[in-house]
């Protein structure tokens, strides 16, 4: 099988391109979802078949996840992409220039490989190339920042002085807690989300497990050691509606603590 970085890239690089020349686009049209909130475009939906035939033509015997509906198949041979071809959709609707592409992949279960782009700011990301921090954050009283959710808007981290980052994307936060930018240490020291869908987590999961960190759902799994997600998730047929309510940072202890403190009880 060829390697999963080399073949996608350039055509993530164009996805991210056409994204970035439709950004302000106000001839894009945009629909809502089941979630009033949840708005999705012709740009997403051109970009998604843009990316699957990429993994079609390279990759045919794969299954595909993908995040809108209607191109999903089941793998013919163990192997899976979960992708989400524009993370952000609200945020590309009003002009705010954060959003992302995310790819998963996924062998025998185990999540292998992610590759991440930031199309405003012409970045691509693969998980092979994560480097280790210089100053790795080693406990949660050293924190600074944080990404969150609306669902933890209200989550008080008593005794600690954080700031928090409410971005409306979850595939950048998820980045940045593995990503320095020549910082010391991560963008983002940790991440508290109750929303997700796989193709939202996979491609990040990667990264997380490179940089030995974690990411811990409401059930206690730490999917950076799962040896079998379908298996945790329950099956294939739960693919698209298993709910990631979970934690995620570069430092397993930091997850932990987190995880331990704020996510059982809120």
């Amino acid at each position: 099988m060829p390697n999963m970085i080399d073949v996608l890239i350039p055509t993530i690089e164009e996805v991210a391109e056409y994204q970035r020349q439709a950004f302000g686009d106000r001839n894009v049209t945009f629909q809502t979802k089941a979630d009033k909130f949840d708005f999705v475009s012709e740009v997403d939906k051109r970009s998604q078949k843009k990316i699957l035939q990429a993994i079609e033509q390279y990759f045919p015997q794969s299954g595909i996840v993908a995040e809108e509906v209607g191109e999903d198949k089941l793998s013919k041979d163990g192997t899976w992409f979960a992708v989400d071809p524009l993370d952000g959709t609200a945020n590309f609707k009003a002009g705010i220039p954060l959003w992302a592409i995310s790819i998963g992949f996924i062998k025998d279960g185990v999540i292998e490989e992610g590759l991440i782009a930031l199309p405003y700011t012409a970045e691509v990301f693969y998980s092979g190339d994560v480097e280790p921090l210089a100053k790795p954050l080693k406990k949660l009283s050293e924190a600074q920042f944080y990404g969150i959710d609306s669902t933890f808007e209200n989550v008080q981290f008593d005794g600690l002085v954080l700031k928090r980052r409410q971005l409306g994307a979850a595939v950048p936060i998820l980045l940045w807690c593995c990503d320095s930018q020549n910082r010391q240490r991560a963008r983002l020291d940790f991440a508290l989300m109750g929303k997700g869908s796989l193709w939202d987590v996979c491609g990040a999961i990667a990264f997380l497990r490179q940089k030995g960190g974690a990411l811990i759902d409401g059930t206690g799994t730490d999917f950076t050691e799962c040896v079998d997600i379908f298996e945790i998730l329950g099956g294939l047929d739960r693919l698209r509606t298993y709910n990631f309510r979970y934690v995620a940072s570069a430092n397993k202890l930091v997850v932990k603590e987190v995880y331990r403190g704020y996510l059982l009880i809120n």
